[in-house]
């Protein structure tokens, strides 16, 4: 079963924007171990979401789907017309992740938990 995991927000000043969500959401904002401009989000109960710099996606928000298998979902969207950015990534602690877009350009990341 998929399910929205996480929400990207691209910024021209990730730490400003970052410190806004903040505030407003009364999270915190914590810069990440393994990406360079890429502030995490973090409420009581974990995550909420990060903000980024706009270098990396253009796209002013960017939806995350868990999947079971990311390998598969990816061949399920190009099979359908998307397009994939790179190759799989994978982060110590959260799993395989991928940009990938719809065939009207809309970005968006798979994630398969570890």
């Amino acid at each position: 079963m998929t399910t929205l995991v996480h929400v990207e927000i691209t910024a021209a000043n990730a730490a400003e924007t970052a410190s806004f969500y903040a505030d407003v959401l009364a999270v915190e904002s914590n810069t990440s171990p393994f990406i360079a401009n890429y502030l995490i989000l973090t409420g009581t109960n974990g995550p909420v979401g990060a903000v980024m710099g706009n270098s990396y996606q253009s796209q002013a928000t960017i939806a995350w789907f868990a999947v079971d298998d990311i390998e598969a979902a990816l061949e399920r969207a190009l099979a359908g017309g998307g397009k994939t950015f790179g190759q799989i990534s994978t982060i110590p602690g959260q799993g395989k992740l991928s940009y990938v877009s719809d065939p009207n350009g809309t970005v968006f990341g798979l994630r398969q938990p570890e």
